[in-house]
């Protein structure tokens, strides 16, 4: 049984190169940021703004999603977003938010206020 492809070779060699990168990153992210949760539990300043920041991610990314959605294959921006989204995760939420507001003025997506994120 033989499968025709529809794409160029060299293009699934891409993807599968940029899916492993993407498991190598996600697992080093994973154990970087569980190594930095050593807290006691107890809400600080900084896990009130973090919640904010990470509202504010996903408001982005959801924003972008939006405009986005409509059902075409994977491409590189798509990969972008979803590591922005990943760093905000890991707590890296200033350079994700970055990233998110950054692709969403690109392409002329309107980027929303940051009190509505706060607000949800």
């Amino acid at each position: 049984m033989s499968i025709k492809l529809t794409v160029p070779r060299k293009n699934l060699v891409a993807a599968t190169a940029v899916s492993a990168l993407l498991a190598a990153l996600a697992c080093i992210t994973t154990a970087s940021a569980q190594s930095q949760n050593g807290s006691l539990g107890q809400p600080t300043q900084s896990t009130t703004t973090a919640k904010g920041d990470m509202a504010r991610c996903q408001q982005l990314f959801s924003q972008r999603s939006h405009y986005h959605a409509n059902g075409s294959e994977p491409t590189s921006q798509d990969v972008a977003a979803e590591m922005a989204l990943k760093d905000c995760r890991a707590g890296r939420t200033e350079a994700g938010i970055a990233a998110l507001e950054g692709m969403l003025r690109s392409k002329g997506i309107p980027v929303p206020q940051p009190e509505a994120a706060q607000s949800r």
